[in-house]
């Protein structure tokens, strides 16, 4: 029997693959607006999380929620930690408390990108950024509360339900007809609908502890433009490179986000190529 799913964070990019495909594989999917499932609220995570284990004492919750303005976070670090960090605990806790598993999905922003190679889950997080601070706070929150919690890192994630990389591309390039991107960032662009597959996968095996889950392979940021742009049938728009020097922001950002997935693999999650991905997604947009 499929497990039904109570996901936080419903209304967002991951939230909104992982309720389409769910729905395609027979899960039973519960996913309340914010406005009535606010992660940081010690009276509606409890409330919420207490009747869908009673009516559900299979189910399971996942956290796709989060704080994820990676400049804004620099100047808003107390928000930044309170849904990254305290949210994530909260509903850990009243997972657990629920007899519930408990999924969270982090990122690749707690590395500093300065590996030459891919990184495990084994590799010292390091974050340059309060994002990334926030969000390496959250896992050890999540892990202190509930041990048997599933932790998943992803990385470059784009998909229905959001803006992303892809879709900035193609709105510059249709509206410049140029576009200019940073070449000395690499990483593995990951697709949410093949990550909502990798997760619903994970859960039905009962997976716990920490994963790296994202696209196979990797790319720097101006292949990825240019391979969008070429899926779009506007492969004749100019790609400029430029080093991340070009574009200034308040946080600092890795400079490798690949990630080695092959743990995952084990467990028979094998993500599909980010051209693939890419492949399936772009011809999407309109």
């Amino acid at each position: 029997m499929r497990r039904p799913l109570l996901i936080a964070g419903a209304s967002g990019m991951l939230g909104t693959a992982l309720q389409l495909v769910a729905s395609e594989r027979g899960f039973e999917t519960y996913a309340p607006e914010e406005g009535t499932f606010d992660i940081t609220s010690h009276d509606m995570v409890p409330a919420t999380i207490s009747a869908f284990a009673k009516a559900h004492p299979n189910g399971a919750v996942v956290n796709a929620a989060a704080y994820t303005n990676v400049d804004e976070a620099e100047e808003h670090a107390e928000r930044a930690f309170l849904v990254n960090q305290f949210g994530a605990a909260l509903l850990a806790e009243t997972a657990a408390a629920n007899k519930l598993p408990f999924i969270h999905v982090s990122t690749d922003f707690v590395f500093d990108g300065k590996k030459a190679g891919s990184y495990s889950e084994v590799d010292e997080p390091n974050p340059l950024s309060v994002y990334g601070a926030s969000k390496m706070a959250g896992e050890w929150a999540v892990a202190a509360a509930d041990p048997r919690a599933l932790i998943i890192r992803t990385a470059w994630s784009f998909g229905p339900g959001g803006e992303n990389f892809p879709t900035k591309i193609l709105k510059a390039a249709r509206r410049d007809g140029s576009v200019t991107v940073v070449s000395d960032e690499i990483g593995s662009p990951t697709y949410t609908i093949d990550l909502a597959n990798a997760m619903l996968r994970l859960i039905d095996v009962g997976a716990t502890g920490l994963l790296h889950v994202a696209g196979s392979g990797w790319c720097a940021r101006d292949e990825m433009a240019r391979e969008v742009l070429r899926l779009a049938g506007l492969g004749n728009v100019d790609v400029a490179s430029v080093r991340s020097e070009a574009f200034p922001g308040k946080a600092e950002r890795p400079g490798n986000s690949v990630l080695d997935c092959s743990k995952a693999g084990v467990l028979g999650v094998i993500m599909p190529s980010w051209r693939d991905a890419l492949a399936r997604y772009v011809p999407t947009l309109s």
